[in-house]
């Protein structure tokens, strides 16, 4: 019975945990296209997702834009790097957000995050 119970407090706070990040990311804002969302449901290939944004690399290379390119390329990169940490895609899939988004003080911050959800993605 008790372990039943440390099981939904530890459901519990995980819940918490991304309800909290959610929340910090939504209020997370960025100068144009340099944050990258990836949303990877339940048997999803990491290969091939690292293949997509191989592919995507090539593309964002042709950006006009010196700043908008690099940091573009320095998320894909990121987001690479994220996804390279997994062997494959974990039962309840996989969320990676890696990007550059301003902090309050008006400068750049570099941000990285990869999480399982609690419930399986559709």
């Amino acid at each position: 019975m008790a372990a039943a119970s440390g099981d939904d407090q530890d459901a519990a706070i995980e819940r918490f945990k991304v309800q909290k990040l959610i929340a910090s990311l939504q209020k997370a804002r960025g100068s144009g296209t340099s944050m990258i969302s990836l949303i990877l449901s339940p048997g999803t290939q990491i290969s091939q997702t690292t293949k997509m944004l191989t592919d995507e690399y090539g593309t964002a290379s042709n950006i006009k834009s010196r700043v908008t390119r690099q940091s573009v390329l320095s998320a894909i990169t990121s987001a690479q790097h994220r996804l390279k940490q997994y062997s494959k895609c974990p039962p309840n899939g996989l969320v990676v957000y890696c990007g550059e988004v301003m902090t309050e003080d008006g400068k750049e911050k570099k941000l990285s995050i990869d999480f399982e959800p609690f419930k399986p993605i559709n």
